[in-house]
């Protein structure tokens, strides 16, 4: 027996006795693209609920007012009569956020005094806090400049002129890679990289711990062939896994993909094959193929949560940075979203490395651990089995 036919063993329990386990490894990842890609092809959040407390019904004050009803960040659901009505309604989550006019708002514009205009936001979920503060600002500085330039012109300045005047200070903005800030291009790479690694380790956590039952069944074959003779067919089929579902992004939900095919063949292949060995060593250790199963559930979710894809490294406390420098989701997801929205990854050569190396030392202790398995059972059955013939 050799590692091509463990290989053509292996293929043959994947796609014909028990194809569930085939399906697992390439219909999650792809499963998590297609659905958050459609969750998230509105990229930005729009029509945020907004309420309207204007205390000044004047001209001025909707002239504001109009602009926040012509802003596709903002929906105005009502308009207010109290600062208690519209705490209500942010309260009860009929709307978001209120914006509040003063009732001296357009007399101190004319003073040229400072007015101020109170934006409330509901903070438990920032993403509708971030847009509306962003936009709110964007509304307001605008506001504020047009109205100091008619100020200034009233009082004989040229236009130009009063529009130096009025907004000696000018804010430019330049977005680079995703100038939309769409949400999806940001998500979708990285979620489809975790669930892959979700398909990967649920499908292969029990290959090696079903052996040990049946160890007659692999005499012959020496350990190291049996472990890559198991891990080559869920390497391939998650290298197929992961171009499927980038192809999806690129051709279905219409996401960027700037990097190049073979640097993103690269990292996802190093990052497949360190996924692998650690599904191989939770199944090597594992005593039995239910605690195989209930082992990666404990890996997965901390894998995203701490791989620095939705909180950056640099941010992280030190136990975090440590858990997050020994999880391939944290070499491997940065990348991906990096080669898909700017075309370049600069830790693309070294992340690709560290999993390598990762993977490397996983299949090698996945060798030692099935080793030392095979030769405690079979001499405890020789044991038995002198014991029987005494």
């Amino acid at each position: 027996m050799s590692v091509l036919t463990v290989v053509q063993r292996e293929l043959r329990m994947m796609f014909v006795s028990q194809p569930k386990i085939a399906a697992v490894l390439f219909g999650v990842p792809v499963l998590y693209v297609l659905l958050f890609g459609m969750l998230y092809s509105a990229s930005v959040v729009k029509y945020i609920p907004t309420v309207i407390y204007d205390q000044n019904q004047t001209e001025v004050s909707r002239t504001l007012v109009q602009a926040f009803e012509d802003s596709e960040r903002f929906h105005v659901v009502a308009y207010t009569a109290s600062q208690e009505d519209a705490d209500d309604y942010l309260r009860n989550e009929a709307a978001q956020a209120a914006i509040v006019i003063p009732p001296d708002f357009s007399r101190d514009i004319k003073r040229g005094s400072s007015a101020q205009v109170l934006v409330i936001v509901n903070g438990t979920n920032l993403l509708f806090a971030n847009p509306v503060v962003g936009s709110a600002q964007e509304i307001v500085q605008t506001f504020s400049a047009g109205a100091g330039r008619q100020l200034m012109e009233k009082a004989g300045q040229l236009p130009e002129t009063a529009l130096g005047s009025s907004a000696p200070v000018r804010f430019g903005l330049r977005i680079l890679n995703n100038p939309t800030y769409g949400y999806a291009n940001f998500i979708v790479g990285g979620l489809g990289a975790n669930g892959l690694q979700l398909g990967i380790v649920l499908a292969i956590c029990t290959t090696l711990t079903s052996i040990f039952r049946r160890l007659e069944e692999w005499q012959g074959i020496s350990s190291w062939q049996i472990v890559l003779g198991k891990l080559l067919p869920y390497w391939l089929w998650g290298v197929v896994s992961y171009l499927t579902y980038l192809v999806i992004a690129y051709q279905f939900l219409l996401l960027p993909v700037k990097g190049s095919l073979l640097e993103l063949l690269m990292v996802g292949s190093a990052f497949v094959f360190a996924v692998s060995s650690i599904g191989l060593f939770y199944s090597a250790i594992a005593p039995n193929e239910i605690q195989a199963i209930q082992l990666p559930i404990a890996y997965i979710m901390p894998a995203f949560l701490f791989s620095g894809y939705i909180w950056p490294d640099f941010a992280m406390n030190t136990f975090s940075k440590i858990v997050s420098s020994i999880l391939p989701l944290t070499y491997a997801a940065v990348d991906i979203r990096d080669l898909m929205l700017t075309g370049y990854a600069p830790a693309l050569y070294k992340d690709c490395l560290v999993l390598s190396v990762m993977g490397g030392v996983l299949f090698i202790l996945s060798i030692g651990v099935v080793s030392f398995r095979r030769h405690r059972i079979e001499n405890g059955q020789r044991k038995l089995s002198g014991e029987g013939a005494e």
